[in-house]
C-alpha cells in the first residue's frame, strides 16, 4: 500500500521531527509511505494545484503569511476526504479545526504514541473511504 503524505511546517526541526516519525511508524506498519515536506501554507498550495491525492495533511497551524486552518479551509473546497491533522504549539484554534473537519489536534512536541495512534486512525479511514 502507498500512502501519500504532505507535512507543512515553518519550523524546520519540527518538519524533520515529523517526517522521521512518521517514516518510523510507516516502517512498523509494513506501508510504503511518500512524504513531501513544505516549508509553508503558500508553498504547499502551490505544489496542490499540480497534486491533489494526498491521503493524509501534517499541518501546522502558525506559519508565516497563511495559517494552517486558512490553508485547510481551501483544500476542503477541492478534497472532502483527506486526512488532516494539525499539529501545533497552540491550543487556541481546536475549534476552528472542526470547520474543517479535522481528524484530530496534537500539541507540540509530538508524542510519538500519540501521533502513531492519530496516524493508525487516519489510514483505517482512509482505508474505509476506498472500499
Amino acid at each position: 500500500m502507498l500512502y501519500l503524505t504532505a507535512i507543512c511546517d515553518d519550523n524546520a526541526a519540527d518538519l524533520n521531527d515529523l517526517s522521521n516519525l512518521l517514516s518510523l511508524w510507516a516502517a512498523d506498519r509494513g506501508i510504503t509511505v511518500t512524504i513531501d515536506r513544505f516549508p509553508s501554507a503558500e508553498s504547499f498550495l502551490f505544489h496542490y494545484v499540480e497534486v491533489k491525492n494526498y491521503d493524509l495533511l501534517l499541518l501546522d497551524i502558525e506559519m508565516g503569511a497563511m495559517d494552517g486552518v486558512t490553508m485547510a479551509k481551501r483544500i476542503r473546497k477541492d478534497d472532502e476526504s483527506v486526512q488532516i491533522v494539525f499539529i501545533t504549539g497552540y491550543s487556541d484554534y481546536i475549534a476552528e479545526g472542526y470547520d474543517v473537519a479535522a481528524l484530530h489536534y496534537l500539541m507540540k512536541p509530538v508524542n510519538r504514541d500519540k501521533l502513531f495512534s492519530v496516524l493508525d486512525r487516519a489510514l483505517e479511514k482512509q482505508k474505509q473511504n476506498s472500499w
